[in-house]
């Protein structure tokens, strides 16, 4: 697959209009001493190109900002904060700041950062981006996501994370076992959470196990929508034996309905997440949860733009990484 064209450089005008950069500079910055057959070349190939004049370059006599801009969704979730960690001590390590705007419902605002964005940054990534949220640096800065938008991105393997988990229950012995999905979470998050709902059905149906439309509910992908799901699941007339939560915070939801039900996880209810959050570790019992290396995730999406800002092309354009099963003290074999 040949990767998408990079953004329009100074370097590609001058070569269309068959000058120099410095040239290209010096008509972009009105200096004196050029022939208007020149400056007319030079127009007509910015024209031609598509190319944006990044202001705050020009502001600083063609040096850097060595800023790398983030946004990221407008609720805080520990996969967001953990994406954003490993992004920040690479930015730092490379010599750049960071700036993280998050999303807002609100259209205007949206364009004034996204403008502020295109004027700064050398560099923008975008979290959990929604539908086309890239287009508007296109031909203007680099551009890496999280998730399977955009021409280059990182993620995990989530198809993968999803089998593992189901794997891991049935070497347990669970038969019942249920799956709260993403289903409910925010468009921007839903291709993620689709691959771990396909990754994990495929290997129960594998297994000859028919999984009722019951075991399956929607989740906000939250501790709120965890705690409803998990309510629903156990009030069946035949609850689960096993949940696997379609991410770390909706386990952490289980967790806590089901002691507020009085069963014991793991011998009355076995509970398994997804990302390996830090807090994951930290709860009653530790949770069993699906390992995405999220710090390092965000540290390859900053090195990914730094590649691009600099006019080189990352070896791969679509970087996944692969997921683990981290096995802790929510999961067991089932008590009957």
């Amino acid at each position: 697959m040949t990767p998408p064209p990079l953004p329009v450089t100074l370097a590609d005008v001058a070569r269309l209009a068959g000058v120099s950069k410095m040239t290209v500079s010096n008509v972009l910055n009105e200096r004196p001493g050029m022939s208007p057959d020149t400056r007319r070349r030079v127009q007509a190939a910015i024209e031609e190109s598509g190319y944006v004049v990044n202001t705050a370059a020009r502001m600083l006599t063609g040096r850097r900002m060595n800023l790398i801009g983030v946004i990221a969704p407008r609720y805080s979730v520990p996969y967001v904060t953990e994406l954003i960690q490993g992004a920040s001590a690479a930015a730092e390590a490379a010599g750049m700041s960071m700036a993280v705007f998050t999303t807002s419902q609100n259209a205007v605002l949206e364009r004034e950062r996204g403008a502020l964005l295109r004027t700064l940054a050398d560099g923008v990534l975008l979290i959990m981006p929604t539908a086309g949220s890239g287009q508007m640096f296109e031909n203007v800065v680099p551009v890496v996501t999280t998730g399977a938008e955009g021409a280059y991105s990182v993620q995990g393997d989530n198809e993968q994370g999803g089998r593992l988990a189901a794997q891991h229950l049935l070497s347990l012995g669970h038969r019942r076992i249920a799956h709260i999905r993403g289903a409910d979470a925010p468009a921007d998050h839903a291709g993620e959470m689709r691959a771990r709902e396909r990754g994990f059905l495929e290997v129960l149906h594998a297994a000859g196990i028919d999984v009722p439309a019951a075991y399956l509910p929607g989740s906000n992908s939250q501790e709120d929508g965890g705690e409803q799901a998990a309510r629903a699941l156990l009030s069946l007339p035949e609850p689960p034996s096993a949940i696997f939560a379609a991410n770390d915070v909706a386990a952490f939801g289980t967790l806590r309905m089901a002691a507020a039900l009085g069963l014991r996880v793991p011998h009355d209810l076995s509970v398994l997440g997804f990302d390996d959050v830090t807090a994951s570790a930290l709860t009653t019992p530790a949770l069993t949860t699906i390992r995405q290396p999220l710090q390092s995730m965000g540290a390859a999406a900053v090195q990914m733009l730094l590649e691009l800002g600099s006019g080189s092309v990352p070896a791969v354009a679509h970087r996944i990484f692969e997921t683990t099963l981290i096995v802790r003290q929510s999961t067991a074999p089932p008590s009957s």
